[in-house]
This record gives structure tokens, C-alpha cells and sequence, in this order.
């Protein structure tokens, strides 16, 4: 009976070192894309001064028909598609608009002026880790489809762990000794971070999961599509017109926090945000407006959903940890970044093993170990950063 209990733990022992080393390297990479990713808009904020704003002393934000009025009137010949209000204060409001060459940018508005402060290109770190997290840079088709088979991986590691770690409850409170040996160390380090990371192991591992469905075929409709069809007259484009309409449809909506303001060549205005429902992205709360006449053309809200359209859309805030603001994002960067180091640390406590006393650890093993694929996860690596240099020197 022991025996084979023992059999088994070692079977699952080489599923999970399987699992771990065989995608190491792209798992360390998504990861730490991933992990940095939680805060790229507070990295674009320290690398962009048109980002900083400060809040003045008892000022509120001006209305968000005034801010979309100062985007369209910065550069008129240029096409504003959406403003971006649901930032934190510090940082700049943000309309997104296509130039005359076509070509995306970004113009950054004070919020408590209604001042544009400066325009930048599209592509920032921002983007670069969103896309480099999400497909790798590639095609979406197939690069979402190779980050999301990691999830597979993933869900195995996790499951393995509770039949290779006997009582693994106890393991919460065994961090690694300083004196041990540096095999002792990084294996009670890995163990460590395992224990305290299984809960986001989990979830990432079933939301990428859920991803890699959406891309085959089982993408719920999006939450949009429940509202009718509506042709419109070209929305003004004014302060005047703007701001009471958009105002007039927030005050109809009390519990409503407006993130997000569209703007389409013949529809409707669309206001999305948060309102009563948990766990949603902006988009599942939106609010068609004329602002011509004033008037809701149409409304969704994340109620009104159906469980599949739900899944779907508490996809994003559980993925990053958007969910509870700065409070979720921390905690989500500590449990990203211990997923990180367990990706690595798993790689090299093979080198530990495959080494000797005298020479240490044998980097060249473990790399050899991780197999044939070791190549192609490194092509997809490179890849995705060469694929950014177009976008950098553009």
C-alpha cells in the first residue's frame, strides 16, 4: 500500500515537474507581461509627463461633455472614438482618435480644466504588455490561442501540487530559512509561493482558459448587442450641446460611475461604466445617447445578462484584478509576480539537482530538459518583442 502511494505521488511529481518545465519559458514571460500589465498605466504615468495631472484643493472634475468637446476640438480634422474617463486622478484623461493619415493617437486632457495638456502615438507600454501578454504581438487568431493553451499547463500544476506536497496546509507558514543549502532554499521558496499562490493559479488558469474558448466559437454576444439598432445624425461635437446631454442621461442613472464615452459615424453616443452590477466590464452598463435630442436611445445594464454574457464579462476584472481598485491590483501584482518567479524558480531547481557540489548548478541541463520546444518558446519570445521595434520607431 505504501508502495504504491509512493508510485503515485512520483507520478503526479513528474506530471507537475512536466507541466512546469516543458513551458517555463513562455509561462515566465506571459507571466511577467502579465504582472506588469496590472499597472501599465502607472508605468506609461512615470514615462509620460502629459499624463501627470494634480487634483486641485476642493475641485471636481469637469463635466465629461466638456472634456470630449476639447478632444474634438484639438485637432478638428482628426476623428475622436473614445474617451477615456475611469483613470485614477492623478493621470490624464484620455481621448483616442485616428489622424488624417489614419494613424491612432492618443490626446491626453486635463480633467479639472478641460485642457488638452499633449498627444502622443497609440502604441505605449500600455499596449506593449496588454498585446505581448494577450497574443504575443501575433496574429490575434493564433497568438491568443498559444497563450491560452498555457492555461492547460497551468490547471495541471495546480492539481498535481495537493498530491506531491503531503498536508500542504502546513506549508503556508514554511518560508525559506536564510543557511540552508541553496537547493533547500529554492525548493522551500518554490513550495512557499505555491502554497500562497494556488487561489491565483487557479483563477488565471481558468480564465485564460475561458479566453481560449471565447477565440474557438464560445464568445457569449457582447453585452452591446442587446441594444437596438439606432442610425443617428453625426453627434455634435460642442460643449453647448455635450454637456447637458450627457449630463441629463447621468442624472436619469444616479448609481452609474461613467468610465468610458464611444463615439461612432452614425450612432449614438455610448456611455459605458459601472453601476450596480458585480464583477462586469464598463462595456455590460451602457447608455445609447442622442445628444441631439437629449434622449436614451437605448440601455443595457449588466443585470440584465444572461449568465453566459456574465462569465464573459468578469472575465477582464478577475484576470487583472481590476475589480476592487488599487486594493485588487496589488494584491493581483504580489500573486502575479510570485507566479513569475515560481515559472523560474522551477527551472533552476532542476539545475540545482542536475548539478554537483563542486560545480553547482548545470544551467545547461535544465535547459536541455525543457526539450525541443525550448526553441520555438524562445522564437515566440523574440518574436514578440521584434514584432514591437515597427511600432517603437515608427
Amino acid at each position: 500500500m505504501a508502495k504504491s502511494s509512493k508510485l503515485n505521488r512520483q507520478w503526479w511529481f513528474r506530471l507537475h515537474s512536466w507541466a512546469g518545465i516543458k513551458f517555463s519559458l513562455l509561462l515566465f514571460f506571459v507571466s511577467l507581461t502579465g504582472t506588469l500589465a496590472v499597472f501599465a498605466y502607472e508605468i506609461d504615468w512615470l514615462l509620460t509627463p502629459e499624463l501627470r495631472v494634480e487634483q486641485p484643493p476642493g475641485t471636481l472634475a469637469r463635466p465629461a461633455g466638456e472634456l470630449l468637446a476639447a478632444a474634438h476640438a484639438a485637432n478638428p480634422r482628426w476623428t475622436v472614438s473614445s474617451l477615456n474617463l475611469g483613470l485614477p486622478r492623478f493621470i490624464a484623461a484620455e481621448a483616442i482618435a485616428r489622424d488624417e493619415a489614419g494613424e491612432l493617437q492618443r490626446i491626453y486632457l486635463n480633467p479639472y480644466t478641460a485642457e488638452v495638456i499633449g498627444v502622443s502615438r497609440w502604441f505605449n507600454v500600455h499596449r506593449f504588455l496588454r498585446q505581448t501578454h494577450r497574443h504575443l504581438m501575433l496574429p490575434l487568431k493564433w497568438g491568443l490561442t498559444i497563450v491560452g493553451l498555457l492555461s492547460i499547463p497551468l490547471l495541471l500544476s495546480f492539481i498535481s501540487a495537493f498530491f506531491i506536497y503531503k498536508k500542504w496546509w502546513r506549508g503556508f507558514a514554511k518560508a525559506p530559512k536564510s543557511g540552508d543549502t541553496p537547493r533547500r532554499w529554492w525548493g522551500d521558496l518554490h513550495r512557499w509561493l505555491g502554497i500562497w499562490s494556488l487561489p491565483f493559479i487557479a483563477l488565471i488558469a481558468v480564465t485564460g482558459l475561458w479566453y481560449l474558448i471565447e477565440r474557438w466559437g464560445g464568445a457569449a454576444p457582447s453585452a452591446t448587442s442587446l441594444l437596438p439598432e439606432i442610425s443617428s445624425m453625426p453627434q455634435p461635437q460642442d460643449a453647448a450641446s455635450l454637456t447637458p446631454a450627457i449630463d441629463k442621461a447621468l442624472a436619469q442613472n444616479p448609481g452609474f460611475t461613467l468610465k468610458r464615452i464611444l463615439v461612432s459615424e452614425g450612432k449614438p453616443l455610448l456611455l459605458q461604466g459601472q453601476d450596480s452590477a458585480l464583477l462586469v466590464r464598463n462595456r455590460a452598463n451602457t447608455i445609447a445617447l442622442d445628444a441631439h435630442t437629449h434622449t436614451i436611445a437605448g440601455q443595457v445594464k449588466g443585470e440584465q445578462l444572461s449568465a453566459h454574457q456574465r462569465i464573459a464579462e468578469a472575465a477582464d476584472p478577475l484576470h487583472f484584478g481590476t475589480f476592487a481598485g488599487y486594493l485588487s491590483k496589488i494584491i493581483w501584482f504580489i500573486w502575479g509576480l510570485a507566479m513569475t518567479i515560481l515559472s523560474g524558480s522551477g527551472v533552476w531547481l532542476c539545475a540545482l539537482r542536475l548539478g554537483s557540489r563542486r560545480k553547482g548548478p548545470n544551467p545547461r541541463a535544465a535547459w536541455r530538459l525543457i526539450g525541443h520546444s525550448r526553441w520555438l518558446q524562445l522564437a515566440l519570445v523574440l518574436a514578440s518583442l521584434g514584432l514591437t521595434l515597427p511600432f517603437i520607431f515608427a
